[in-house]
């Protein structure tokens, strides 16, 4: 098939558990439905074009999927191999009978479709011929002719027809008198005496302006504080709030008592970690074939939190080298080795190649010649750029460090005012040009005002893009090369999966293909953290594969739900449950 619908099916439905209870899903020029065979693992699916509108897909797979598990297959590899050699053939019987079915409904259903019809036109004959009746029975009036009351009721008809915008309009046109002609159209006269039609003069129709600058200050006045006050109210933090870059990480703690009740939990349990201490007793050495099936278990988990298989396999090898060898005296002493191992693992992978404290290269940048520190925010559209933007603005301005804003998003309407609200939220300065301005120019000015001025650090924010646009990448290496930032960010949402991978790659890959000094993206900031509860493995994997360190992540909706990631955070959701 044209584009694979299957593979699309698993990356983006099945391995991102979607489609609902309905287990359908079109994809490109393809409808598709899939039922899962828990005996054995499978998942059979039922793809059909799109343009052929087949209704039996449904039960197509449910018989196919009634099929596999009466055969036995789902848990035996020889009748599997059985069912594979002779599918094709089960298959095509079992379309036939469908196709054969799906026949018989549709013949059925012209049929009654046929029916219902000559019903319709039994019913408007039999009504005609009842008012043709009527006519014919109309008495004559006193004192007339028989033919001058035909004539009656044959006009009598064609007016009727008439009045329904029947095919006799003509008809009843020449026999209605002719209209009087009309005058000219006078104009609506309202209550208070004036008139609808008539020309305003120039000081009428300034008193009637209500915009630009002969509009209402005082109410646009108002609006504007309205929202503000509606802005402050869902960004500000509330009194006595602590922010989320102040608050305590929670660590993994496992209790090493063994005469301690304990409560296992996920991956960390007694069951998880049976297979690798049930074998341990007194003082013993850990040999790979204690280890491996535990690391399976590991494995597994870490797939199920959307950590890509490249990803879990390297981690998995870590863990199992590190304690391969090591003795441990009692049962959870094992756990804990198990435990550290892990947390090394996982700390290696998000450890960067780089500094993440913003805040300490921002103060060390401070009065130095070349100007305040800038960071550019960049990312597809709408994954909360001007948001996260703005969260950094606080957290800077919280810190002493003096901000400045720079709308370089000269395309989206409402961009600019956007951001204009945002800087009169958090009382700092915006730097802007409008709209169908050049971002690059927009940015160098900005930099600029912003050295003359002594600011600090500068925030720009650009426009959102899809990576495959070459022309607005173009664009954005441009802002890039002529500016050369401090930090270049991109802002993604935690929540995409590992779809957010591809996105950053290429990004990455524009940048080095359109900038000159082939820069690429410095960092990451993922937005809408808190909603993904602990499929967490994106993360790790995005950082494992494109080597860039997670600066930021947004954790809800205001200025103070801003915090650096943490490896005991990852730890906790990755084995929490």
């Amino acid at each position: 098939m044209r584009g694979d619908p299957v593979s699309q099916l698993i990356q983006n439905y099945l391995l991102e558990e979607k489609g609902g209870a309905a287990r359908r899903a079109t994809i490109d020029a393809y409808d598709l439905e899939w039922r899962f065979v828990n005996e054995g693992d499978l998942v059979v699916v039922v793809a059909s074009q799109r343009s052929l509108e087949l209704d039996f897909c449904g039960d197509l797979v449910d018989l196919v999927r009634k099929r596999v598990v009466a055969s036995g297959a789902a848990a035996d590899a020889d009748k599997a191999a059985a069912l594979r050699a002779t599918f094709d053939a089960t298959y095509d019987a079992l379309a036939r009978e469908m196709e054969a079915k799906l026949r018989l409904k549709r013949k059925k259903a012209a049929a009654k479709a046929e029916e219902a019809r000559a019903r319709r036109e039994e019913q408007q004959a039999a009504k005609a011929a009842e008012e043709d009746d009527d006519d014919d029975e109309e008495p004559p009036a006193s004192g007339a002719p028989a033919t001058e009351a035909s004539g009656l009721a044959k006009l009598k008809r064609r007016a009727s027809a008439t009045n329904s915008g029947g095919r006799r309009r003509g008809s009843a046109k020449a026999a209605a008198a002719p209209a009087e002609p009309r005058g000219p159209k006078k104009p609506t006269v309202w209550r208070d005496g004036s008139q609808r039609n008539k020309r305003l003069s120039a000081k009428e129709a300034e008193a009637l302006d209500f915009s630009g600058k002969a509009g209402d200050a005082d109410a646009r006045a108002a609006g504007e504080a309205k929202r503000l006050d509606e802005m402050r109210g869902t960004y500000l933090p509330g009194r006595d709030e602590t922010a989320a870059w102040d608050e305590a990480d929670e660590l993994v703690e496992e209790s090493d008592d063994d005469g301690a009740e304990e409560k296992p939990a996920g991956w960390f349990g007694r069951s998880a970690l049976g297979s690798l201490v049930a074998n341990v007793s007194g003082t013993q050495t850990l040999t790979r074939e204690l280890v491996d099936p535990a690391m399976e278990k590991l494995r597994t988990t870490l797939m199920e939190k959307n950590v890509a298989v490249e990803v879990a396999d390297a981690i998995t090898a870590t863990v199992s080298e590190s304690l391969v060898g090591k003795k441990v005296e009692r049962f959870a002493r094992a756990k804990t080795l198990v435990r550290d191992a892990l947390k090394d693992a996982v700390a290696r992978v998000l450890t960067p190649k780089r500094s993440t404290d913003v805040l300490r290269e921002v103060l060390a940048a401070k009065k130095r010649p070349k100007g305040p520190y800038s960071i550019v925010f960049v990312g597809i559209n709408g994954v909360g750029k001007s948001t996260s933007l703005s969260k950094v603005a606080y957290y800077l301005k919280e810190h002493g460090v003096d901000v400045m804003i720079t709308a370089c998003d000269t395309f989206r309407s409402g961009a600019v005012e956007q951001l204009r609200s945002h800087a009169k939220c958090l009382d700092v300065e915006l730097y802007e040009k409008g709209y169908l301005k050049d971002p690059g120019d927009v940015a160098k000015a900005s930099l600029d005002h912003a050295k003359s001025r002594g600011k600090e650090c500068v925030l720009i924010d650009t426009a959102g893009r899809m990576q495959n646009n070459e022309r607005l990448m173009r664009e954005l290496a441009k802002l890039i090369s002529v500016n050369s930032p401090d930090l270049v960010l991109f802002v993604g949402e935690a929540l995409v999966g590992n779809d957010g991978i591809d996105q950053l790659n290429m990004f990455n890959k524009s940048l080095a293909q359109f900038c000159p000094d082939g820069r690429q993206i410095d960092g990451l900031v993922l937005t809408k953290f808190d909603t993904i509860d602990d499929k967490v493995g994106a993360t790790l994997s995005m950082t494992y594969k494109t080597g860039q360190p997670i600066m930021f992540i947004g954790v809800g909706q205001k200025y103070t739900h801003l915090k650096k990631l943490s490896v005991n955070a990852v730890i906790n959701a990755l084995f929490s449950s």
